[in-house]
């Protein structure tokens, strides 16, 4: 098995309350070895002009400083159209990498799916 097929990302644009909000599952493992691909394909999520997002990262096993990096520059993106970006409970190793570099004061964290809709809801 290639690096490569060790993350999956499943995205689709979803109305919530009278809004439209990107949402991208992650799950398995981002490396530098699938950043390129990765980074294309979020690349092409925001081509429909909608920055509101929720990233499901609860089945995110790993993530290194090149996921790190690609996560920063979706909120960075997300920020200068004045979007809004959650993600979901990520794991316990992503919750600690988060907390060591200092990110989870950075991205919005909560506990569920139904959680970040209610966000957009309100």
């Amino acid at each position: 098995m290639s690096l490569k097929n060790l993350l999956q990302l499943r995205t689709e644009t979803e109305k919530v309350g009278s809004r439209p909000v990107n949402f991208m599952t992650f799950s398995g493992k981002i490396t530098s070895d699938n950043i390129f691909d990765l980074n294309s394909k979020v690349k092409a999520i925001f081509e429909n002009g909608v920055y509101d997002c929720i990233l499901d990262i609860s089945a995110l096993e790993y993530i290194n400083s090149t996921g790190i990096a690609l996560l920063l520059t979706i909120a960075r993106t997300v920020e200068q159209n004045r979007g809004k970006m959650y993600l979901t409970k990520p794991t316990a190793f992503v919750q600690e990498l988060f907390d060591m570099t200092d990110l989870s004061g950075r991205f919005s964290i909560v506990g569920s799916l139904d959680d970040a809709r209610s966000q957009f809801k309100s």
